[in-house]
């Protein structure tokens, strides 16, 4: 095994031996490379150079295959399939001939961060196993010059990107410290001025279609009229116009009108002008111009440094300006706008919904209907007549309760009347004995006792009809055709009776009254005969017309508002109605326009509340 690793592995004097004959320059080449095909193509040379049987080779992109640097001569379709193969596998490939010379291919791909960033194949006049081991050896100590290279390229890439992101983030703190605009337009172009190295820097905003210069660097005052401004706003407008970033003198292969460009630097003795213009939620708002001598060109990366940081501080100063603007141009500004989104293309749904409106508030002006005052409502019996106990008792029999309907001459109920029927047996008796001492009395001719004794059957005469009304007092009956709406005496049978005490309640069932509770805002509304209709809760089906009969001059407060207590006649009463329903009522007053109508509360509220604050 030893004397096969011996074999694998080249001596110390025939290394010393190739590197001698190696070109210093190319490995001056390979460390001084700055892109990836410089150092590709001087890395290939050395290695076809210190492979012993290498005869050509060829570094490939990972994407196409195209060819980033190629050395020697070799089969190009055998170093493309070797290529292809080791991409693939993601590993070090070799590719022989099946027929012809003794020739094969090797090929691995070239990993950065796990990623391969080419690929690199060799053409070898061998097809030893071990010469073929030791070359793919070779080529992986060799391949960390590009793995190096494409390290230190993405680090440039990252350095630059930091640093574009590092300006625009301190142009734009610049920028925000200012709180009005025209500062931080001064604050914007100086900074932009120093920080790229500028002769001069000019900043201008779109108005009514033409740039308008706001500020220029190491100027604090300048006139609209000046020859320069003029010139810079003309540049501004070209670019803006163009919907590009112009630069001039302009790059090979670029066509772009740079006329005011071109004006700009005739007066600057041929320098160099870069604008930029400032695009705000898809519009350019307006452009930057920035001026160097004509020996300091703008580099392809401080061009795209300068759009980068002008894309961040013209969302921002845009913003500043459009708040600075007095309230009265502000608002113009936005009825403008909403004309040209009224009147423009597209906007569908914004021209419907305004079509929409146009045609409400045309019928709330035009169209007139019924005005009516709504309130809750009562429904009660046109007449109440209570049933009272008479006299002191106990309650024998209840015969109705509240809820039943009852015909006139119904019994309702009776008290106990014992206690009576014998008091008027003691009386009758009483009568017949003063009627036999009457008779004895005519008989012996005493006219003393004769008096005496007529007025004791008088007497008896009267207690005894006293004693007929209370017996018939004890039974209560129906006064008219109705409905109990209270009364329920069955748990209080053989209870004691007071005098007074009612004991039913009874309506009619064909004549009732309705019972509005009117809020104060609307009780100057309503007069003595308007009339309207009623629905109540359990008969949704069926309105009652009703007759406003009697407005009360006293307001109830209830849940916090003012009510007025307001009669009314059911004129058709329905026999499906009861005394304690509930509803709504709505009472018609006369015919308003439906603006009105709908506006009155908030009208009212508003006269309140201005006469409550007013002065």
């Amino acid at each position: 095994m030893s004397e096969r690793l011996a074999a694998e592995v080249p001596s110390a004097s025939q290394a010393d031996g190739r590197l001698s004959i190696l070109e210093p320059a190319l490995w001056q080449r390979l460390q001084t490379a700055v892109t990836l095909a410089e150092a590709a193509q001087a890395w290939l040379t050395l290695q076809v150079r210190m492979l012993p049987a290498a005869s050509g080779g060829c570094v490939l992109a990972p994407r196409d295959l195209a060819p980033l640097a190629v050395a020697g001569a070799g089969p190009e379709g055998l170093l493309h399939e070797a290529a292809a193969t080791a991409l693939r596998e993601n590993r070090p490939v070799v590719h022989e001939t099946e027929d012809g010379p003794s020739r094969a291919a090797i090929a691995l791909p070239l990993l950065a961060d796990g990623a391969a960033f080419a690929v690199a194949a060799f053409a070898v006049e061998t097809r030893d196993r071990d010469e073929l081991r030791g070359a793919i050896r070779q080529v992986q100590w060799g391949a960390a010059w590009l793995v190096a290279k494409q390290g230190e390229a993405i680090g440039r890439r990252d350095r630059q990107g930091l640093a574009r992101s590092r300006a625009a983030l301190d142009l734009l703190a610049g920028v925000l410290e200012q709180s009005r605009f025209r500062g931080a337009c001064m604050a914007a172009v100086t900074d932009l001025a120093i920080t790229f190295s500028c002769q001069r820097v000019a900043i201008g905003f779109m108005r009514r279609g033409v740039a308008r210069v706001a500020g220029i660097s190491h100027s604090a005052q300048f006139g609209r009229e000046m020859n320069l401004v003029r010139r810079l706003g003309a540049c501004m407008n070209e670019a803006v116009d163009q919907r590009s970033l112009i630069l001039f003198p302009p790059p090979p292969g670029e066509v772009f009108v740079t006329t005011a460009h071109a004006d700009l630097a005739r007066l600057q003795h041929d320098g160099r002008v870069l604008t930029v213009p400032l695009l705000v939620d898809d519009r350019f708002v307006g452009a930057v111009t920035l001026e160097r001598p004509g020996d300091q060109p703008f580099l392809s990366e401080t061009v795209e440094l300068i759009a980068a940081t002008c894309a961040a501080i013209g969302p921002v100063l845009e913003e500043k300006r459009q708040n600075d603007r007095w309230l009265a141009v502000k608002a113009a500004d936005s009825a403008a706008g909403l004309v040209r989104r009224i009147v423009g293309p597209n906007r569908t749904g914004l021209k419907l919904g305004l079509a929409a409106l146009v045609a409400a508030v045309a019928a709330l002006s035009l169209i007139q209907a019924d005005y009516r005052v709504t309130a809750d409502a009562r429904v009660e019996g046109l007449v109440r007549r209570s049933v009272v106990a008479s006299y002191d008792g106990y309650l024998k029999a209840a015969q109705v309760r509240a809820g039943d309907t009852v015909r006139k001459g119904d019994l309702l109920a009776t008290l106990e009347d014992r206690d009576l029927a014998l008091e008027r047996l003691r009386w009758v008796t009483e009568r017949q004995q003063r009627t036999y001492e009457y008779d004895k009395a005519l008989a012996t001719r005493q006219p003393a006792t004769i008096n005496v004794v007529k007025s004791q059957i008088d007497q008896a005469d009267a207690q005894i009809r006293l004693i007929d009304e209370q017996l018939a007092r004890a039974k209560f009956t129906a006064p008219f055709d109705g409905l109990i709406v209270s009364g329920d005496l069955s748990q209080a049978i053989g209870g004691a009776i007071s005098r007074g005490q009612v004991l039913f309640e009874i309506a009619p069932l064909d004549a009732y009254r309705v019972v509005l509770s009117v809020d104060e805002r609307l009780i100057a509304d309503l007069r003595e005969g308007q009339t309207g209709q009623m629905l109540a809760s359990s008969l949704p089906d069926q309105p009652q017309a009703l007759t406003i009969q009697t407005i009360t001059p006293v307001a109830e407060a209830r849940n916090g508002r003012n009510l007025f207590r307001v009669e009314g006649r059911i004129t058709d009463g329905s026999t499906r109605l009861r005394p304690g329903m509930e509803g709504i009522a709505k009472v018609d007053v006369d015919r308003r326009l439906l603006a009105w109508v709908w506006a009155r509360p908030v009208v009212d509220w508003a006269r309140l509340a201005l006469w409550h604050w007013w002065p």
